[in-house]
């Protein structure tokens, strides 16, 4: 069995990757069992079969994230209309995924719309953080 690569699992829709998961983890029972039986088996292709579940949960879970980040996202802006200028110039801001977390204790916000701000701000980090380009994500 050749490496599936995520780039090759981004191309599928949620409900294929559901379905492959659940075809390799029949394939892992499989082996065991042919293993617990005394036939040979290889010990590589279970190997491979978990790197591939791990993949595959790993690209359903970022796809979790970016929707529930972009709904939340869409909340924090109407919360963080009426920010002070400060504030709202760090929710504006260019979102850079390489920077620290934005904490809110270093910048003392004093409404509750700054509050959300700096939420908006850190929150749209997040999501930069996690853009990729997935074909088969349904949107």
């Amino acid at each position: 069995m050749s490496t599936i690569k995520a780039q090759n699992l981004r191309e599928k829709t949620d409900q294929e990757l559901q379905d492959q998961m659940a075809q390799e983890r029949k394939r892992i029972f499989d082996a065991t069992v042919r293993g617990a039986s005394g036939e040979a088996i290889k010990a590589h292709e279970k190997r491979d079969g978990r790197k591939l579940i791990a993949r595959i949960r790993t690209i359903l879970r970022e796809r979790a994230l970016r929707q529930q980040l972009d709904t939340g996202i869409v909340k924090l802006q109407a919360a963080s209309g009426k920010a002070t200028p400060k504030f709202a110039n760090i929710a504006k801001r260019d979102p850079n995924p390489r920077a620290g977390r934005i904490r809110e204790r270093n910048l003392f916000p004093e409404t509750p719309a700054d509050h959300a701000a700096v939420k908006l701000a850190e929150a749209r980090r997040k999501r930069a953080s996690l853009q990729r380009q997935d074909v088969g994500q349904s949107k």
